[in-house]
């Protein structure tokens, strides 16, 4: 973390205020495709979430876990990791956060939101009637609760990931065995869908941010995030002195989280609001936020997440 009497002209607001006029040319121009990090095996949605946000132009790089993913794009063995750091339905991924926050040489380099279709998965052959088990992540098994609750027969097996769980019923011969997954993965692995739409709610999302060692160039007004983490004095009124001037700014605060420092008691906020890109208002917003805070630092500035016309960030 930055002390907080850091200077407003200091290194990561100057990245900030990087203004690529036309990215398309050097995207177009990329000779490699962009390798980008993820935590799981082929077929998982963080995936589908690479995919969604780079298309034909990434090259998914499977890591065993979120740390690894951090490290390989801290250490430039990829260009991006891909984290998930939040749902509507299970809210934050924590261990995300604690990862963001420990990684001083990354930044925040764009964000994708994923609806989350999940199917129950087996062997061909294989029936919903004759299921023991169902294996999955754990943030994904939160999201078919209510599928689970319908058929007590089946029991849940918690596993690291997504698409592992299905890999690991395709090896198993075991028409009794099944996962939670994606189309994705069962198209991977070679497996049958028993029930489609096993999700709690058809709309839930789950939000992704990739994370890089450099900034994403941004166009002036185009619709920007910025998300910063700090901790606060340990007194009356501290939280809400470091967010009035983002209020005051008429800035729409998105998202914000509290995960443990690791002292007693001691919790880093997580920020994320809304702005067009260098706005010099967020600028000043984000400076007097630093002056309230005894730690700072800016995680990123990044484009919205609009859907299918985002532009993607690897321009070079």
């Amino acid at each position: 973390m930055h002390p907080a009497s850091a200077r407003p002209d200091d290194p990561e607001l100057r990245a900030a205020r990087r203004v690529d006029p036309d990215p398309q040319p050097a995207l177009a121009a990329l000779a490699e495709r962009l390798r980008v990090a993820f935590q799981g095996e082929p077929g998982a949605f963080s995936e589908d979430a690479i995919h969604a946000l780079w298309g034909p132009l990434a090259e998914p790089v499977p890591m065993a876990t979120f740390a690894a993913v951090t490290d390989a794009a801290e250490e430039g063995d990829v260009d991006y990791g891909l984290l998930p750091v939040e749902s509507t339905l299970v809210g934050d991924v924590g261990s995300a956060y604690d990862l963001l926050a420990l990684h001083d040489c990354l930044v925040i380099a764009a964000e994708v939101v994923l609806p989350v279709r999940l199917a129950v998965l087996a062997l061909p052959g294989a029936s919903l009637s004759r299921l023991r088990s169902v294996a999955s992540h754990p943030l994904i098994l939160e999201h078919c609760v209510y599928f689970l609750e319908r058929h007590r027969e089946i029991s849940a097996l918690a596993t690291s990931d997504t698409a592992g769980a299905a890999r690991e019923v395709a090896e198993s011969g075991d028409l009794t065995r099944g996962a939670v997954g994606s189309r994705r993965a069962a198209e991977q692995y070679g497996l049958e869908i028993l029930a489609d739409g096993v999700e709690d709610r058809p709309d839930s999302q789950f939000r992704f941010l990739a994370v890089a060692r450099d900034p994403t160039p941004l166009k002036e007004g185009a619709m920007a995030r910025t998300a910063v983490c700090c901790v606060f004095p340990d007194a009356a009124g501290s939280l809400v002195k470091g967010l009035k001037p983002i209020a005051d700014a008429s800035f729409r605060i998105t998202h914000l989280a509290a995960r443990p420092t690791r002292e007693p008691w001691s919790y880093r906020f997580f920020l994320e609001f809304e702005h067009p890109a260098l706005d010099p208002r967020a600028l000043a917003a984000l400076d007097q936020l630093r002056q309230a805070s005894l730690e700072y630092r800016l995680l990123g500035t990044y484009p919205k997440w609009i859907g299918d016309d985002e532009v993607r960030p690897g321009a070079r």
